[in-house]
Formats: structure tokens, C-alpha cells, sequence
């Protein structure tokens, strides 16, 4: 029978303790096998067309390094077949950048012990497209070795090649600037870089780059009729976002080419945001055709601003008076009119239409019984502003023997600033009607209470309002108004003198 241990002997655990003190585990060479195996395992795990891949591309690296130049000329020649095969349309890293990976540094260093030669710009063009996912950030090393590597096609690289280089041009050009150093060799790259982009549907990556290197000028040579329209919608669209005087820069560039391809519609546009009566004229002048320059005049009326027609422009006189009307909204009240009588909009309406105060439970019996002084002058603004430009309504231009009550009647429903309002209503309800306006508002100006004089006063103005006329009729009647001593009156021509040539830049 064996013996029993002693607990309490000492030697026996202390023999145990120290055996396991004196075991060190090994730290750095099981490491390195398993660094080893990692290695042998990512191997394993490659296809056997991406195994031989690698090979190739190793076995290629190590033949560019050698003495012997027709070897370095095929080892390159073959990496960059390689290369570009894969780069040609990049959803991932392509496997060749992958696998060279680790041998960027050493053909970095084996560029730099070269001498000038075709090899070392092939190399360099190597370097570059490397670069793209292996230099380090803000080094910008794939713009250096695409300046100093061949002058090739540089889209064969692929889009994603190219749009790297244009984001790190736009860096050196920055840097360049503030150095004063040249920038020649960049402005031949982007030549290249830009027509790349046209050809292939990236307009927009074209203008942000001509936008960088502030040369948008190099657009007019690339532009064609099959992108110049979504090259110009950036343009403009680019503008609204860009401070003073850059984005007038943009617009003008737009105009350019709009007036290239012979978009005169969208080149007034533009020249008329631009305020270039120059650019307008020559819009006019390029343009052979009567109908569009009909267009053109209503585009300028709406505008708003003071144009006269020539005989460059317009040769024929007849049309050119009759285009002339239109600029000057001779013809646009007519023209108003004759639109709401084909839709059917013509019938005037109550304030109460708009209200609908019968679908509020409650509120219209207690409606109808009030007559104050604030619902009426409320009731005059929106009578005005829903029968703008009809010429009619049931509250202002009825007859004196309606049952529902003549203007007059409606006019001294209101008191003293509500007369105003009231009087000068009928300008809006005669807007651009000049003739039958004016007609209107005539018994007013023999009125002994100036609140509705100062009012028939501003009806004059708002009835003129846009309109352009020879005789200038808000001038006469209004200008022996503005010395009275009302100020009220005095106001009210004023006004009515500001909104009827509100940018005629008439200096009278």
C-alpha cells in the first residue's frame, strides 16, 4: 500500500511551484510560423488563375530589375497589359494593384537608380496607377510620376485612374498658385483629363476640374451637341451656389456655349439674368426667325425691362413695331383676357367664394350681420387680387342701378385709409388695361375727399404697371399731383408713379 502524501509537507508543493516557474514559454518563433502558415494559407485559398497571376506579376517585378533592358522591356510591357486590363472598369481593387502591393516600395526605389530613358517613363506610368491605392495621403506621388511617365492615352487607365489624378491636380494647382510657380505641364494634363471626361459622360467632373484650375474657357473646345445641354445645366445650376464674380464667370461661359449651338432661347435667359443688353442684342441679330424672335420679346416683356428693337435686329419695320408692342405689353391685357375666356375663368367672383364661410358651422349667419370697417377693407383686397386683370367684379365695377349696390355705394363702406384701398382696387381690377383703367378711375380724380383721390391716384400706377407707352399716360396725369400740399394725395402719386415704372429706368 502506497503511502499517503502529507498535506503539510512544504517540499512536495514547493517542488511543483518551482518546476512551474522554471517552463518559459517560447513568444517570437511560433509566431513566425504562424506568420508562415497565414501566408501559406492565403496561397491555398487563391484560385489557381490568380496563383499563376501572382507568380507572373512577381516573377515581372523581379525581371524589371534586371540589367538587361530588353527584359525590362517586356516585364513592364506585360505588367501594364495586366494592369490595364483590370483597371478598365474598377468596381474593387483590381488583383494586379493587389498583388504588387508589396512590391511598391522596391519598384519605387529601382525608379529613382534609373537612368532617363522610354523604360523609366514606363515605369513611372506603372508607379502612377499604383499609386492610386498605395501612396500615402496628400503625397499626391500618382499626379508626380503621370508628369514625368509618357504621354499616352491616359483614359486607357481606366475612369477611376483618371479621376484620381484631376482631385490631386486641383491640390498642386492650389499649391503651385501660392508659389507663383508654373503650372504648364497641369494644363496639359487637364486638356487630356477633360476630354476624357466629355467623351464619357462625366460633364460634371470636367467643369469641377476647369472650375479648380480656373479655366472654364477649355469647355468651348470639348462641348458637342450631344452633351452641351447637360454642361450648361450644371453650369447654371453651379452658379447660384458660387460667390461674386465667379458665378457671373459661369454664366457667361453657359451663354457662350448656348449661343454655339444655337440655343437662343436659353442664351436670353441668361443674358437677360446677366443684365447684358449686348448679349441680348446679339442674340436677336444671330437669329434668323420671325416666330422665335416673337419668343424672344415675350421672354424680354416678362423680364420686366426697357428694350428697343433696331433695324439690325429687326429689318422689316412693320414686324419690328409689332414686336415692339409686345415688348412694351402694348397687347397684354388682351392677351390675358382672351387666355381666361378660353378656360372659362372669366366670371367674377365674391369675396365670399373665397371665404367659404358657409362650410364653417357657426359662422355664417353671425358673418353676415357685421358691416365693419376692417372686413370691409379685407374684403376689398381680396376682391382685388382675385379679379386682378378681369376687368370686372361685383363689388367695384357694377352698375349704380344693381340690386347688389354701385361702387359707390361699396366705396364709402370703407373709411379713411380704406377709401385708398378701395379707390386704388379698381387699378388692380384693370390691371394692364390702360385705356378702360384710366376710363374707370376718371370720376375719382374730381372727388372733393383725398383718401379716394390719393387712392384713384395708385390705381393709376397699378393700371400702368409694366406697361410702356409713348404717351406716358401715369406721367401726365400723376406728375401734377406730387406738390400738392395732402400728403396723403401727395403720396399717392408718388407711388402710383414708383409701381407704374418700377425699372423703366426712366429719368424722368
Amino acid at each position: 500500500m502506497a503511502p499517503t502524501p502529507d498535506p503539510t509537507n512544504s517540499s512536495v508543493g514547493g517542488g511543483a511551484k518551482k518546476d512551474e516557474a522554471s517552463v518559459k514559454v517560447p513568444s517570437k518563433d511560433p509566431k513566425k510560423k504562424d506568420d508562415k502558415k497565414d501566408d501559406d494559407k492565403k496561397d491555398d485559398d487563391l484560385s489557381e488563375e490568380d496563383l499563376e497571376l501572382k507568380q507572373n506579376l512577381e516573377l515581372y517585378v523581379e525581371r524589371v530589375q534586371d540589367p538587361n533592358p530588353e527584359l525590362q522591356r517586356a516585364a513592364l510591357e506585360s505588367m501594364r497589359q495586366e494592369i490595364r486590363a483590370s483597371t478598365s472598369s474598377m468596381t474593387s481593387v483590381p488583383k494586379p494593384l493587389k498583388f504588387l502591393r508589396p512590391h511598391y516600395g522596391t519598384l519605387k526605389a529601382f525608379h529613382q537608380t534609373m537612368s532617363d530613358s522610354d523604360l523609366k517613363k514606363y515605369l513611372s506610368d506603372i508607379l502612377s496607377v499604383l499609386a492610386l491605392t498605395m501612396s500615402a495621403e496628400g503625397e499626391r506621388e500618382s499626379l508626380s510620376y503621370r508628369l514625368i511617365g509618357t504621354e499616352g492615352d491616359i483614359g486607357s487607365w481606366g475612369h477611376e485612374y483618371v479621376r484620381n489624378l484631376a482631385g490631386e491636380i486641383a491640390h498642386e494647382y492650389t499649391k503651385r498658385q501660392s508659389e507663383e510657380a508654373s503650372i504648364d505641364d497641369l494644363m496639359e494634363l487637364v486638356q487630356q483629363i477633360v476630354a476624357f471626361h466629355m467623351k464619357h459622360n462625366a460633364e460634371t467632373e470636367a467643369v469641377d476640374l476647369l472650375m479648380d484650375v480656373e479655366d472654364l474657357d477649355l469647355l468651348l473646345e470639348h462641348v458637342d451637341k450631344t452633351n452641351f445641354k447637360r454642361t450648361c445645366n450644371y453650369l447654371t445650376s453651379a452658379a447660384k451656389y458660387l460667390p461674386g464674380p465667379d458665378d457671373m464667370l459661369v454664366l457667361d461661359i453657359s451663354y457662350m456655349i448656348y449661343m454655339k449651338f444655337e440655343e437662343y432661347p436659353n442664351a436670353l435667359q441668361i443674358a437677360l439674368f446677366l443684365d447684358n443688353t449686348q448679349y441680348v442684342k446679339q442674340v436677336f441679330t444671330s437669329c434668323a426667325d420671325l416666330l422665335r424672335k416673337k419668343q424672344f420679346c415675350y421672354m424680354i416683356a416678362r423680364h420686366g425691362i426697357t428694350f428697343e428693337l433696331d433695324d439690325e435686329m429687326v429689318a422689316d419695320e412693320d414686324d419690328r413695331e409689332a414686336l415692339q408692342d409686345i415688348v412694351n405689353n402694348t397687347k397684354l391685357s388682351e392677351g390675358y383676357l382672351t387666355l381666361a375666356r378660353d378656360i372659362e375663368v372669366m366670371e367674377a367672383k365674391t369675396p365670399e367664394d373665397i371665404y367659404k364661410a358657409h362650410l364653417l358651422d357657426g359662422r355664417a349667419s353671425s358673418g353676415a350681420s357685421v358691416d365693419s370697417a376692417r372686413q370691409n377693407l379685407a374684403a376689398t383686397f381680396v376682391n382685388a387680387f382675385v379679379n386682378a386683370g378681369f376687368g370686372q367684379d361685383k363689388l367695384m365695377t357694377v352698375p349704380s342701378d344693381s340690386t347688389t349696390g354701385s361702387s359707390g355705394n361699396w366705396l364709402f363702406k370703407n373709411k379713411e385709409h380704406g377709401k385708398i384701398s378701395a379707390a386704388a382696387s379698381l387699378g388692380m381690377i384693370q390691371l394692364w388695361d390702360v385705356e378702360a383703367g384710366l376710363a374707370q378711375l376718371d370720376k375719382y380724380f374730381h372727388s372733393n375727399d383725398n383718401p379716394i383721390l390719393s387712392g384713384a391716384l395708385l390705381g393709376v400706377g397699378i393700371v400702368n404697371c409694366g406697361i410702356k407707352s409713348d404717351c406716358d399716360p401715369a406721367l401726365a396725369l400723376l406728375g401734377d399731383y406730387i406738390d400738392k400740399e395732402d400728403s396723403s394725395v401727395r403720396i399717392g402719386a408718388i407711388m402710383g408713379l414708383g409701381i407704374a415704372y418700377a425699372g423703366s429706368q426712366n429719368d424722368q
